[in-house]
């Protein structure tokens, strides 16, 4: 393909800086080499290249989430091939006057918080600070440790018709994007790997490492090596995602409001091991959520006491509670004299023009050059729009008049400005690949910079956000924009061997198997082992009761069969008409039977993010998004279909299993998710055997049992004559050597919970021993199905698997405080 070919299709926007071309089909230097190089590139292979990615992105499980989006969590993070291209000249400029206005917000946060001086000179309006949300007065006088309010820091930079790069507006509060940005990378380099070294791109790890050496450097010492978690909202905020990569490449235990606790002055992290001291918050949730005792009341996402620690000095907040308040619109307007007051020099990079209209002449002015501005909430809200003047017929402008008049000091004008464009690669209306175009969007650059003991340190690069379509003027991620990755070009190669493992690790910083694992975290992959055999079990049985629907001796569906009968027990399948229909709508429907089981175990999957590892993540995302849930099987004709789509799920399930087997270092995490497959399959084991010894199960045979239980290989094995109730209720029931025995279960549950009293005192042995010891002692001439003493035990030990179940939860899952913490803070 020629360049030519390659630019045919695109159109710039007229009166906008165009990112990409100089003039009509001559492209900017930074440009040429990476254009070139996808011209050479076939027709076919640009349309796999979006298709790898779109693929990569969904099999990674990368979402934002959007709360209005009928996709809800489940809606792909959207990203372009094509980088946004920066020079190394004019990233220079780029970085210093990012780093210049972290600084200098950082001062002005300090006096915000401190002596207040702006405020008294009227270099700020007091009603600019005190009048917004985002000023807490349980803040005041709070020194963080460091010395730095903002320790981190993003702003949204848009580039006017002239090619000069502004400020439209501060992110301080918990700054997000910086992990998309990571993800951006990670997902586009791949797909360009060799432009990407050619080009000499600058690396992103410097940035991190940055972040967690100077978390990890002031915070305040005490009780061992400093301990620094991620404080998320929890899994339904719309950047979870990157809470959960962000923690696991920095190496720190991800948790909510409710895994910590205030407690003496200092703050605690509630693990299995008992309460472990948090120095430091890398803190991804709202100023006013922190802490209910004195922000918030009604927030059930923070910790009580925590702004009383902060208070103390005794823990690190980053960024320091109160630093919202620097998100007010109104500030714009006022930094360029802060600036020359404070550091002694002009804004390096300038702010859109902004005026506050709470300042009467300010007010007055805008109403007669509304065309040019936008009128915009001081606050952020999606429920309050930028509203653009030019767009206001004469009744609008006075409906908009006496809006903003009836509270002007809660609004601001800016200057309209408009904002560069750069390509994206799409295809047409009806996604058909190969039908790939380069198009001209809107575009915004976010840059992020970290405190450090040398200064402020700014991410070369940044996330850069397309607008969703060619006439939209505002890019939000929320309006279903596109994000790109940002190529920072340097003029020489790069070390490309740098990462965030180049620590020494020494002694005193090894790590224990044990340490740090949140009670949550451990409640959860308790119940990801329990919710991923439900779902095993829900696939093999429906795969047994299609089977023997399809036996074609039977000239009718038999609504009696063991199998049906358990998946009417088990809610897969209800009444007694249409069996066939029932069982394909149970094993392909997706909101019903298996589909919602796999749904139950990706949600408490997605609570295990930084946990997870990318192919055990990947191979659970192909699983619960397989095409049959979305094409669907409609009729009867279809059960053959379902049984090669049971087949398919049943290997993955057992991949999955194997990630546990085989992936998984031997630790507290790892028994308490082996701890939950054992009491389900426990608990299913019982409830198997007790149908196949009921009045339904004694006249169908064995074949149907040992097919469920994968275990009729075993028994070939080992007896050379069809199945018979005893030797099939001895590999079933006593054999502590098979995986898929009653036996094995409790046996490795005894195993389980005595390491767990060796170093927790008593969990639940008293509660399984029992089962265990009457398990051990039945005669074998009770392993028939009319045996009474099997039913009674069967019985005992579905009643332990709950028990011990109740026993792991009170133990360790529990949040609230034993009797000897409380008697300790009262």
């Amino acid at each position: 393909m020629l360049l030519n070919d390659l630019l045919s299709g695109y159109a710039p926007i007229p009166g906008r800086y165009d990112e990409m071309l100089g003039a009509p089909g001559a492209p900017r230097p930074q440009w040429e080499a990476f254009l070139r190089a996808l011209a050479r590139r076939p027709g076919e292979e640009i349309a796999e290249t979006l298709s790898l990615m779109e693929r990569d992105i969904h099999e990674n499980g990368i979402t934002y989430n959007v709360y209005a989006d009928p996709k809800g969590a489940d809606r792909p993070w959207e990203v372009d091939p094509l980088p946004l291209m920066i020079s190394a000249e004019e990233w220079s400029l780029i970085e210093a006057g990012i780093a210049q206005r972290a600084e200098l917000l950082n001062r002005v946060l300090a006096d915000i918080y401190g002596p207040q001086r702006l405020l008294r000179e009227g270099r700020i309006p007091p009603a600019v600070i005190f009048g917004h949300s985002g000023f807490l007065h349980p803040a005041q006088h709070i020194a963080p440790p460091g010395g730095h309010h903002l320790f981190q820091y993003a702003a949204d930079l848009a580039r006017s018709p002239d090619g000069r790069w502004w400020v439209v507006s501060d992110r301080t509060q918990a700054p997000s994007g910086a992990g998309y940005a990571l993800e951006n990378r990670l997902v586009v380099s791949r797909v360009f790997p060799q432009m990407f070294r050619e080009l000499h791109v600058q690396h992103l790890a410097s940035f991190f490492d940055a972040l967690r050496e100077s978390l990890l450097q002031w915070a305040p010492r005490g009780d061992g090596p400093p301990l620094v978690v991620v404080l998320t909202p929890g899994p339904y905020n719309e950047t979870y995602f990157e809470h959960a990569l962000i923690a696991r490449y920095l190496g720190f235990p991800l948790v909510e409001g409710s895994d910590l606790t205030a407690r003496d002055g200092k703050v605690w992290m509630k693990t299995v091991e008992g309460l472990k001291r948090v120095h430091a918050l890398l803190r991804r949730q709202d100023d006013n959520y922190c802490d209910p005792l004195e922000l918030r009341s009604d927030s059930a996402l923070g910790v009580p006491g925590l702004t009383d620690c902060a208070r103390r000095g005794s823990v690190l907040l980053a960024n320091a509670l109160g630093a919202g308040v620097l998100e007010s619109g109104a500030l714009l307007g006022y930094l360029p004299e802060l600036s020359k007051l404070l550091l002694g020099e002009p804004l390096k990079l300038p702010s859109v023009a902004t005026w506050w209209l709470g300042e009467p002449a300010a007010f007055a002015d805008a109403w007669q050059r509304l065309d040019h501005l936008i009128i915009k909430p001081l606050e952020r809200s999606t429920s309050a729009p930028a509203v653009f003047g030019a767009d206001l017929s004469a009744a609008q402008r006075a409906a908009l008049h006496a809006q903003v008049a009836l509270r002007p000091q809660r609004y601001v004008a800016q200057e309209w400005v408009h904002v560069s464009q750069a390509p994206v690669l799409e295809r047409d209306d009806a996604g058909r690949p190969g039908s790939e175009k380069l198009r001209a969007r809107t575009v915004g650059l976010r840059v992020f910079a970290v405190a450090t003991p040398d200064g402020y340190r700014v991410m070369p690069g940044g996330l850069a956000r397309v607008a969703g379509d060619a006439d939209e003027r505002v890019i939000a991620m929320q309006r279903g924009g596109r994000s790109k990755d940002t190529w920072v070009l340097s003029d020489r190669p790069v070390n490309a061997a740098f990462t965030l493992l180049t620590r020494t690790v020494q002694p005193q910083h090894l790590v224990s198997p044990t340490a740090n694992l949140p009670s949550r975290a451990a409640e959860n992959l308790f119940w990801f082992g329990r919710y991923g055999e439900r779902a095993e079990v829900a696939a093999r049985l429906l795969r047994v009761a299609i089977a023997g629907v399809l036996d074609e001796q039977a000239e009718t569906a038999d609504t009696q069969s063991p199998a049906v009968v358990l998946a009417r027990q088990l809610g897969l399948v209800e009444g007694h008409e249409d069996i066939g229909l029932q069982l394909l709508r149970a094993a392909t429907h997706p909101d019903e039977g298996l589909s919602q089981r796999l749904r139950q175990l990706s949600r408490v999957a997605f609570n295990l993010r930084d946990r997870m590892s990318a192919d055990n993540w990947r191979s659970l995302n192909q699983l619960v998004g397989d095409p049959v849930f979305q094409r669907g099987l409609q009729s009867s004709m279809g059960l053959p279909l379902a049984l090669v789509w049971l087949d398919r799920a049943v290997t993955a399930m057992m991949t999955l299993s194997g990630f546990v087997l085989d992936g998984m270092t031997r630790g507290l995490g790892w028994r308490f998710l082996s701890l939950g497959r054992r009491i389900e399959r426990l608990s299913s084991l019982c409830t198997v055997l007790q149908v196949a010894i009921g009045e339904e199960g004694r006249t169908h045979g064995l074949d149907w049992l040992l097919e469920l239980t994968d275990s009729t290989v075993t028994y070939r094995s080992r007896y050379l004559v069809r199945p018979e109730w005893l030797p099939v209720l001895d590999l079933l029931l006593r054999d502590e050597a098979n995986p898929r025995s009653i036996g094995f279960q409790v046996k490795g549950l005894s195993e389980y919970i005595a390491k767990l009293e060796m170093r927790h005192g008593r969990v639940a042995s008293d509660v399984l021993n029992p089962g265990l010891i009457a398990l051990r002692g039945i005669d074998v001439r009770e392993l028939h199905p009319e045996s009474q003493a099997l039913a009674d035990l069967l019985e005992q030990l579905q009643r332990s698997a709950r028990a011990v179940s109740d026993e792991l939860t009170l133990k360790f899952f529990s949040h609230a405080a034993s009797r000897s913490v409380l008697s300790l803070v009262a």
